[in-house]
């Protein structure tokens, strides 16, 4: 072969190692390995419970004990420290007391004598008759200046019990002993004797003593 064959050959084969392009090795592609599960989520947590609040054992309420009817009134509502008067006897009492002044006011303004007579005990008609007693009544101001004398006791029932007797009220009881009380009404905060009563038999009665 001449030389200029043989430098011919060389440029072909330099030109044709040039223009084949160059094949780029692609690693092969990693296959993914076998897939692990994620961990399961752990469940939401539950808020601790609150401890219950401490039980306190309330105290028993203790029942109010009802007023013994057996105790006794204040001294102040007896003469004599020696009678005793239960609670029960003077509300009873009173009640019945009570009863027989606003029957006596119901007499008493319709001027009804001889009913209001049916009230009184011996004794009293005997203190109202008496002649010294009726000398201190007829000495009596509006008696006199009126030109009243009293000489009976229907004289004594219209003139000095209506005028003094008809609107009265019981407000409180002083026990001389279980049958006679004396009866007060409250004028101008102070106590007023209006009447004496005692008892005979199941009837309180006009009396003195």
């Amino acid at each position: 072969m001449n030389r200029g064959t043989f430098l011919l050959a060389c440029s072909l084969l330099f030109v044709f190692s040039c223009s084949t392009p160059r094949q780029t090795t692609v690693p092969p592609p990693v296959s993914p390995g076998p897939t692990v599960p994620a961990p399961p989520s752990p469940p939401p947590l539950k808020p601790a419970p609150e401890p219950p609040p401490e039980s306190r054992k309330e105290p028993p309420i203790q029942p109010t004990p009802e007023p013994s009817s057996s105790k006794e009134v204040s001294t102040s509502k007896v003469e004599d420290e020696n009678v005793k008067i239960t609670q029960e006897e003077y509300k009873k009492t009173f009640q019945e007391v009570e009863r027989v002044i606003e029957e006596l006011n119901s007499i008493i303004k319709v001027g009804a004598y001889h009913r209001w007579e049916q009230y009184l005990t011996p004794k009293f008609i005997a203190s109202v008759m008496d002649p010294e007693n009726l000398k201190k009544i007829n000495e009596q101001p509006l008696l006199k200046r009126n030109k009243i004398e009293i000489k009976t006791l229907h004289d004594y029932f219209m003139y000095v019990v209506v005028p003094s007797r008809a609107s009265v009220r019981l407000d409180d009881l002083i026990f001389t002993d279980q049958n006679k009380v004396k009866a007060f009404m409250f004028v101008r905060q102070d106590p007023v004797l209006i009447y004496q009563l005692e008892k005979i038999g199941e009837t309180w009665k006009i009396s003195v003593w």
